[in-house]
């Protein structure tokens, strides 16, 4: 079930939630989210489609991987909602109440290879474009320290808030 043109519901949560819930398992998801998601792509693919337009090899897409259990045997499960009783993360991590998902930002080329994002640089361009990305629902990102290889993003309720939120949990 599609959530948004890019992204479907089973990104969003874990197979268990999945078999137990099917498409209810859109309970299990902040609304926030997928559109931040489909923001995530659209401004990043128009990010390194200018930062890579003097090459040949164009970039014609970006994939923001976030679960993928359900296409790659032995994918992220837990990279959106988590269950509960989930060992992955935090014990009260935001993935548990629906504010949550962590995303591998992957640039594709023309000639098909593929290049993941540098998560220094992409924290730069947020933090660059701070105002924009809140707008999108973005309030809190994990530090590149911890979260060197992917990029957690959440939508917490933070009232008032003019900055982004960087944790270390």
């Amino acid at each position: 079930m599609k959530l948004t043109p890019n992204f479907d519901v089973r990104e969003f949560v874990g197979e268990t939630t999945w078999k137990a819930f099917g498409e209810k398992s859109t309970w299990f998801i902040n609304p926030t989210l997928p559109i931040l998601a489909e923001f995530y792509k659209a401004f990043f693919l128009k990010y390194y489609q200018q930062k890579y337009a003097a090459q040949t090899n164009k970039v014609v897409n970006v994939l923001i991987v976030i679960n993928n259990w359900h296409y790659v045997k032995g994918g992220y499960q837990d990279r959106g909602f988590r269950l509960p009783n989930s060992k992955t993360g935090a014990e009260l991590s935001q993935h548990k109440f629906t504010n949550a998902f962590d995303c591998d930002i992957v640039i594709v080329f023309a000639d098909g290879t593929k290049l993941e994002a540098d998560y220094k640089e992409i924290h730069k361009v947020i933090f660059e474009n701070e105002a924009l990305f809140m707008s999108k629902g973005l309030t809190t990102i994990e530090s590149v320290e911890i979260a060197k290889t992917w990029l957690h993003s959440d939508c917490r309720w933070r009232p008032g808030a003019t900055k982004i939120l960087i944790v270390k949990p």
